[in-house]
């Protein structure tokens, strides 16, 4: 005979199970957070290609979310605009894959098996700010002369975008900008 406290008693343990589970899973900003002090981000800066140096790439990639945040600083002048980009990956996306995508991005195009991002979010310019260059040294290249600059620079105030949150942050880079 069923005893009508033991049922409610059982559906009561089986909800709290499923929303436990639920909220584990899903819960506020859990594993969404981008942060690219994390120990296991990786950070890859170019600023030279076949053709020289070019616009200063850093990439920051978080191979546990799937995701690589791109912070490109224009070498035109010494404003030196920057722009971010946010690229998202299917959750099956292995490392090797990503190392793939990340160097197609900035060299020859090497590989053809690489994956293609889920989304691009493009960060707003808003949220991308030069704060600072300071002159190194120069440089004499076939390609002319150039000053080595070292730029801070901060991205921050990005509102979530696909499933993540880009935390706010600050890092500097070498950026070659032509004289002459």
């Amino acid at each position: 005979m069923n005893h009508p406290k033991s049922s409610i008693l059982c559906v009561i343990v089986l909800l709290a199970t499923f929303v436990s589970v639920a909220f584990a899973e899903k819960g506020p900003l859990a594993g969404q957070v981008l942060d690219v002090t994390g120990k296991q981000v990786q950070k890859l800066e170019v600023s030279q290609s076949l053709g020289g140096f070019r616009n200063t790439l850093i990439f920051y990639t978080f191979p546990d979310q799937k995701a690589v945040l791109k912070v490109v600083i224009d070498n035109k002048s010494t404003k030196f605009p920057l722009a971010a980009t946010l690229y998202t990956f299917a959750d099956d996306v292995t490392e090797q894959g990503l190392k793939k995508w990340l160097n197609n991005q900035h060299s020859d195009g090497l590989f053809v098996d690489v994956p293609n991002p889920t989304a691009t979010h493009k960060i707003p310019a808003g949220s991308c700010k030069t704060l600072s260059h300071k002159l190194i040294d120069q440089a004499k290249s076939p390609f002319g002369t150039f000053d080595n600059y070292s730029v801070v620079f901060k991205v921050s105030r990005v509102a979530k975008t696909g499933k993540f949150r880009v935390k706010d942050f600050s890092d500097k880079a070498t950026v070659h900008l032509k004289t002459d």
